[in-house]
């Protein structure tokens, strides 16, 4: 049993890594949301109930004009989970 947390530990921290590498490589990700379409930008990673999250934090962008409508309805952070970023991903790089 220990062996498997062990285990899991270490499949989390390069996972991590892994994902860290991509973010600092595409650090912005836009994002289409109820409120509108705006531009965020990787901030750090945060543990929520357990799982492993990556915290992006809106900018303020002139391209996007729906910013100020984000900001009001649902705030200036996102968060996603690995898989979710990694179908952001996939799908900006097939755009």
């Amino acid at each position: 049993m220990k062996n498997i947390t062990r285990n899991n530990k270490n499949n989390q921290i390069d996972e991590k890594k892994y994902i860290k590498i991509l973010c600092n490589e595409k650090s912005d990700i836009v994002l289409k949301t109820e409120f509108g379409t705006g531009r965020y930008k990787f901030v750090e990673f945060k543990e929520l109930q357990g799982n492993v999250m990556l915290e992006f934090k809106l900018l303020k962008d002139s391209k996007y004009n729906d910013t100020k409508n984000i900001y009001e309805h649902i705030g200036g952070s996102c968060f996603l989970s690995i898989e979710q970023y990694l179908c952001c991903y996939s799908y900006c790089a097939n755009a």
